[in-house]
């Protein structure tokens, strides 16, 4: 079976949601939200072979090989991962992206550009037809609007782990994303304060260790319009200026497996790439963790090891239009109930399997002070580079989503003053 018969199957699940899809009037019903944001509602998936509890590994990955993409489940046949099963965790997003995706989602389209009209908060395109020309382009704007929260602080580690030597280089750094515009209201308060600007997010870092990138600091704005490139700011301790710079997406990350448009599972810029919706599936994901980090181990201690679970997903292939990309393509699978990717396949110029992305989302039930987190619950990501043999992983220690911040946070004099 190839990968792409394989990403063809049918699914029982996918079909009575594409009805229910399809079926709809033009106003947006409950039934459609409720196929959309709860697709576990009617019951958790089973699948004969895969009760909880079940171990997945090189000697008992039989029961398994229709819910794995087949170059992941390539690398468990060969021992470099296993995992336990977990029951799937239902993780629905806040009832006010809910709410807005009911309230405003008939009246989102795609312009002549390529760009969002109509669209104010929630998830743009809950209903994806397959015979829409258009299907993978929404499917990816789905992906840039889906519910992260208002704001989002981070304390990791990123480590630089080669397969058989410690890590190679750690950096303990402090990250936030803030949103400002296309936020639902909720409790009265409208968090959309950079509407004037056009400012969809903006996005801080300041590396606390080692001592030789201490106080580095970045700021990053991403533009609603998708058309507009980033500004982004740097600080460093030595110049004790801070200046703009202009940043590649398709470059490396820290001399990372990552590109700097491969954070989160896409980063980057919507134009860049050419979007096809090859379908929907049932597979085996790293959701529901059940602590505040993924744990990881394997071969490098590369692979997120915590229990997987069945999880309903679509599969979203993105081409890049650049002919001097790195990648030829990459396969984002993405979580229907969330719309996070949770893991991607990039492959190379040659067409060749190159690196896998995990990226692993918790329980709020066993993260203290995040209990009640409707939003998908970040609790790390690596990035496997199987040419290089390097491991580039994030492993956070803390996340905090409730915490209001100044007006001033990402005002560049403020900076200036943190470096101080």
């Amino acid at each position: 079976m190839t990968t792409m018969d394989w990403m063809r199957m049918p699914s029982v699940v996918t079909a009575l949601w594409l009805l229910t899809v399809t079926a709809t009037c033009a106003e947006l019903s409950d039934a459609v939200v409720q196929s959309t944001f709860s697709p576990y509602a009617a019951g958790k998936p089973t699948v004969p072979g895969l009760a909880p509890g079940t171990i997945i590994s090189k000697d008992s990955w039989e029961a398994a090989k229709d819910y794995l993409p087949p170059e992941i489940l390539e690398r468990i046949q060969q021992g470099e991962f296993s995992f336990a099963i977990q029951e799937t965790t239902d993780l629905p997003v806040s009832d006010a992206y809910m709410e807005a995706t009911k309230k405003h989602a008939e009246h989102v389209r795609i312009g002549e550009s390529g760009e969002l009209e109509g669209y104010v908060a929630g998830l743009p395109f809950p209903m994806l037809e397959p015979n829409d020309p258009h299907a993978g382009l929404k499917a990816a704007w789905n992906v840039r609007h889906r519910d992260f929260g208002d704001v989002m602080q981070v304390w990791n580690t990123f480590r630089l782990v080669p397969e058989s030597s410690p890590p190679e280089r750690e950096i303990e750094n402090y990250y936030v994303v803030a949103y400002g515009m296309h936020r639902p209201h909720a409790n009265g308060v409208n968090p959309n304060k950079w509407e004037d600007g056009g400012v969809l997010y903006k996005e801080f870092f300041h590396v606390v260790a080692p001592y030789d990138l201490r106080n580095s600091m970045s700021v990053k704005l991403r533009y609603v319009q998708d058309g507009y490139n980033d500004d982004n700011w740097l600080y460093t301790p030595t110049s004790r200026k801070i200046r703009k710079i202009i940043l590649k997406q398709d470059e490396a990350s820290y001399d990372s497996g990552f590109l700097n448009e491969d954070f989160f599972g896409f980063w980057g810029y919507i134009r860049a790439c050419e979007w096809k919706l090859i379908g929907t599936r049932r597979l085996l994901a790293p959701v529901g963790v059940r602590a505040v980090s993924s744990t990881f181990g394997g071969r490098g201690n590369w692979y997120p090891v915590d229990p997987w679970e069945l999880r309903e997903m679509l599969i979203l292939e993105g081409v890049p239009k650049a002919s001097g990309h790195p990648y030829s393509k990459r396969v984002l699978y993405i979580d229907r109930q969330m719309f996070v990717p949770v893991y991607v396949l990039y492959y190379d110029q040659q067409g060749k399997h190159q690196k896998t992305l995990f990226e692993s989302y918790g329980n709020p039930q066993y993260n203290p002070g995040n209990e009640q987190v409707r939003y998908p619950l970040w609790a790390g990501e690596t990035m496997i580079d199987y040419e290089e043999r390097l491991g580039s992983m994030t492993v956070v220690s803390k996340v905090n989503y409730f915490e209001t911040l100044p007006d001033d946070f990402f005002n560049l004099d403020r900076i200036m003053a943190r470096g101080q």
